[in-house]
């Protein structure tokens, strides 16, 4: 059954049926093994206890006893499960599995890792020949933890992801788009000189600050903050990176919601 297979994944599995609110499964690992839920009624007592609440987000953190632990509530066929796991064991998977993958999950946009790879290829070849310049623009949203504080992680997951998708309106087929950190992003231009990138960046910027982001009814107010800088003949990697997070410092030192080239 699937109830076996995943109390092999997880510190606790409950599982109610959203039709009567009954427990129908329930599996506890250590530290929970005393927790003996059996009803909803222990469940919702649990969760008050230790999330002051009996309505939880689908995907958020508790502390137990002085550790970090997930808890996730997932709907499928008729039955709400409520998962607990060790905030280290799925940091491990979450590491692992971006490590291996070449797309961000939640945004659609290269991975860091694959997004360094491309730019290293891009880098090689102009070096070697000295054609093909390229520039790359790195922005993140400003104020972005206030988002998360103000109205959830679902409202800050549903940002960026509505974010990505109006950036990529403005991208050629040639332009690369990666995640590069939490509410970092970088572009990559081929072929692109540092007059088309300002001129990218700032229609980014505009097209962010006049787009109507609405989570739950609330509307929230989004800016980026964007560094642009092209490739020369003495860059490595890590120094047109840092080239351009120079440049996206010295936006966010300026007011944010700006676009500045090193």
């Amino acid at each position: 059954m699937i109830f076996d297979i995943v109390k092999n994944l997880y510190a606790s599995v409950t599982v109610i049926d959203n039709t009567n609110g009954n427990i129908i499964y329930s599996h506890n690992k250590h530290p929970f093994t005393d927790m003996q839920i059996q009803t909803k009624e222990q469940l919702e007592a649990f969760l008050k206890k230790y999330y002051n609440a009996t309505s939880i987000p689908i995907f958020d953190k508790i502390i137990i006893d002085g550790s970090s632990y997930w808890i996730y509530r997932k709907y499928q066929n008729n039955h709400i499960y409520y998962l607990i796991q060790e905030c280290r064991y799925w940091d491990v998977m979450l590491e692992k599995a971006e490590s291996q993958s070449i797309i961000d999950g939640l945004t659609g946009c290269y991975t860091k890792t694959e997004t360094e790879t491309l730019i290293n290829n891009l880098l090689f070849t102009f070096l070697r020949y000295q054609t093909n310049p390229f520039s790359i623009i790195m922005f993140d949203i400003d104020f972005f933890k206030k988002v998360n504080d103000t109205y959830g992680h679902l409202a800050g997951d549903y940002i960026l992801k509505q974010l990505s998708a109006l950036v990529k309106t403005h991208l050629r087929e040639s332009d690369l788009f990666g995640r590069f950190g939490g509410e970092e992003f970088i572009i990559v231009l081929p072929q692109t000189k540092v007059n088309g990138a300002m001129r990218l960046a700032n229609r980014l910027k505009e097209s962010c600050q006049s787009h109507n982001f609405t989570f739950g009814g609330s509307k929230i107010e989004t800016t980026i903050s964007l560094g642009v800088t092209s490739v020369s003949i003495t860059d490595s990697l890590l120094s047109l990176i840092d080239r351009c997070d120079n440049a996206l410092y010295d936006a966010k030192k300026n007011g944010r919601n700006k676009v500045e080239y090193r």
